[in-house]
């Protein structure tokens, strides 16, 4: 009797097991951020998604696999051509996003690795085009263009598919290292021309400066002596004007009363000795000499 109570005890702890490992199978859990797909003996049920939670399922005859439909980063390293046939060897990186709406059509063609079997190999063709476009030189000089077309083309790519880019970043480029060598001489040459014409500028600049101040120097100092001349000239003028206002003054006031004062003041008392007339000139002296010999000879 104790043996089949235990026997039957047994089978009822089997049972109860089994019924909470199918009761646990029965529940499968999508995480946030996730789409479900459902699968019925592996094969995809057509149309039939299941959104983030707790979703219930037949055990050992459905599955549900989760399509992460938030960002996802991916990083590789690829190699192309130049335009001018040099080896340009890059490390990218692509931020994407799978689509909800697109997660069952992506996982019927591809599966879980869609990654590698659509976003890898249209990223190495985006490279591959872009870098065809530009010579190695521009490729450094003109980075962030050449990073806005590869992310376009790769995001014309992949939006088809139900795959979305968020970021793209050319994180390295590297070159040949004979390539290096040429565009590092090349830069050093241009520098060295730069400078030569800037000091070049710089001298034509302070010839210049010189010229000007050389020139208002020249124009100060004949402006100098224009001034000095004029001045002197002035003054002649001055004086000439105030000698004739003088003697235009005394012309003026001069009469023959005025004359006659003016004689008689500076007269010293003595006749004159000579007095002459049209074509005759008389010694006074004499006549009063002869005057006087008459007087005493009577």
């Amino acid at each position: 009797m104790f043996n089949k109570l235990a026997k039957h005890g047994v089978v009822v702890v089997i049972i109860i097991v089994a019924l909470a490992a199918l009761l646990a199978n029965s529940f499968a859990r999508v995480p946030v951020g996730s789409t479900g797909i459902l699968l019925t003996f592996g094969k995809v049920q057509d149309g039939v998604t299941l959104s983030e939670g707790v979703h219930m399922h037949i055990p050992f005859i459905q599955e549900i696999v989760s399509m992460d439909n938030r960002v996802q980063k991916l990083e590789l390293n690829t190699e192309a051509f130049s335009k001018d046939i040099q080896t340009v060897s890059a490390k990218l990186a692509v931020n994407y996003r799978l689509r909800a709406e697109s997660s069952f059509s992506v996982y019927k063609s591809y599966g879980t690795a869609f990654e590698q079997n659509i976003i890898v190999p249209a990223t190495h063709e985006a490279l591959k085009s872009v870098c065809a476009q530009y010579t190695a030189e521009e490729l450094i000089s003109k980075r962030a263009e050449s990073s806005d077309k590869m992310r376009d083309e790769l995001d014309a790519k992949l939006t088809g598919m139900g795959i979305t880019v968020t970021d793209f970043n050319i994180i390295d480029f590297d070159f040949s290292t004979d390539f290096i060598n040429a565009v590092e001489a090349k830069q050093v040459a241009e520098q060295v021309r730069k400078k030569a014409a800037t000091e070049n500028e710089t001298a034509i600049a302070q010839a210049e400066r010189e010229k000007q101040v050389a020139i208002k120097q020249a124009e100060a100092a004949a402006e100098k002596v224009r001034i000095e001349a004029e001045a002197k000239a002035n003054a002649v003028k001055l004086a000439a004007e105030a000698e004739a206002f003088r003697l235009e003054s005394i012309n003026k006031n001069l009469t023959d009363q005025t004359i006659q004062n003016t004689l008689a003041e500076r007269w010293d008392g003595k006749l004159p000795t000579v007095m002459g007339g049209t074509g005759t000139i008389m010694n006074l002296s004499d006549l009063l000499g002869g005057a006087s010999t008459d007087a005493q000879n009577q």
